[in-house]
């Protein structure tokens, strides 16, 4: 008795374009996930930077803003010396005028 031999019949073409297809899909796959990682390291890089930027910037416009109402105190005080000054500078007005009498009638 004679033994057939199995042969596997061919692929049919469709299914080595679909077989290319995924080992292209896999390998898109893998660029894809390495550059989500690296942009990953890279934010966090530069989220780590940023942040220590921005609370030496935050306690900068703190200190400005502690300094500023300080001024601000400072000036509304000057205001106020200015006014008593200008009274007493005012109030001098009449006595220039009796110490020039005093001094023609000298």
């Amino acid at each position: 008795m004679a033994t057939r031999k199995r042969t596997t019949p061919p692929e049919p073409p469709w299914q080595v374009i679909l077989e290319d297809i995924r080992s292209q899909n896999r390998a898109t796959l893998e660029a894809v996930q390495s550059s989500h990682l690296s942009l990953q390291g890279q934010i966090a890089e530069v989220d780590q930077r940023l942040g220590g930027r921005l609370t030496l910037v935050e306690g900068a416009v703190r200190q400005n803003s502690a300094d500023i109402r300080e001024l601000k105190s400072d000036v509304a005080g000057l205001k106020s010396d200015v006014r008593r000054v200008e009274g007493k500078v005012d109030g001098l007005g009449p006595l220039e005028q009796r110490v020039a009498t005093l001094e023609r009638s000298r």
